[in-house]
C-alpha cells in the first residue's frame, strides 16, 4: 500500500452537521433577540423559544419577516446563541472518532458570523459555508463519504450522504421526513 491509500484507510469518517438548529439554540437567540426589540411595541407578547413552530417566525408578530432575518446576520445573534443542550461534550467526545465539518447556508455577513463563532467555541471542526445567493442547497458539496445531521428535511433529501439523520423535535420544515431521527444529543451520540 502507498503512503497515500494508507492515509486514506486511515483518515476519520466524517460527520456533517449543520450549524443552526443542531449545533446551536438559533430560535432561542431570535426570540430573546425578538422580545428585547418589540417589548415596547403595541400588541407585543412574549415569545418563548418553544412557541414557535414556523420557518419564518410567523409568532413573532410584531416583526416583519425581513426583520426576523435580519437577526441572524447581527453580531449580537452570535452573542446570545446557545448550545443546544449536550451538544458541546458530545462534539467533544465524537472528534475523536470523527472528522467534524459544519456545513451552513447563509449569506456573506452570516457566513462570517459563523466562522467566528465555530473558530472560537468549536476549533477543531472544519467550515463550509455555502452561499445562499449561489447556491439552493448543500447538493454542491460532496458528503458521499459521511454522515449529514441536520433539522431541515430538503437539505437532507438532496445531499448524497452516505447516512442522513434529521436531528430536533419536528417542525413544519422536517415533520415529514422518513428517515432516522434523533431527538436530542443523548440519542445521537447514542446512534
Amino acid at each position: 500500500i502507498n503512503e497515500s491509500d494508507r492515509c486514506k484507510i486511515l483518515s476519520k469518517r466524517h460527520i456533517y452537521f449543520y450549524l443552526e438548529n443542531t449545533i446551536l439554540n438559533s430560535i432561542k437567540a431570535i426570540c430573546n433577540m425578538y422580545n428585547e426589540d418589540y417589548r415596547y411595541y403595541k400588541n407585543f407578547h412574549y415569545i418563548h423559544w418553544t412557541d414557535i413552530s414556523t420557518w419564518d417566525f410567523k409568532e413573532c408578530a410584531c416583526a416583519k419577516t425581513k426583520h426576523i432575518k435580519r437577526y441572524f446576520t447581527q453580531p449580537r445573534f452570535f452573542s446570545k446563541v446557545e448550545f443546544i443542550d449536550n451538544a458541546k461534550e458530545v462534539l467533544n467526545r465524537l472528534k475523536e472518532k470523527y472528522e467534524i465539518v459544519i456545513v451552513s447556508m447563509g449569506i456573506q455577513p452570516n457566513l462570517f458570523g459563523k466562522e467566528i463563532w465555530i473558530k472560537d467555541n468549536l476549533p477543531f471542526a472544519k467550515f463550509i459555508g455555502i452561499d445562499m445567493k449561489k447556491y439552493k442547497d448543500k447538493s454542491c458539496i460532496d458528503m458521499s463519504d459521511g454522515i449529514l445531521i441536520d433539522d431541515e428535511q430538503r437539505y437532507l433529501e438532496n445531499s448524497n450522504a452516505n447516512n442522513k439523520i434529521c436531528f430536533g423535535d419536528k417542525y413544519e420544515w422536517n415533520e415529514n421526513w422518513k428517515g432516522k431521527r434523533c431527538f436530542n444529543w443523548t440519542e445521537l451520540e447514542n446512534y
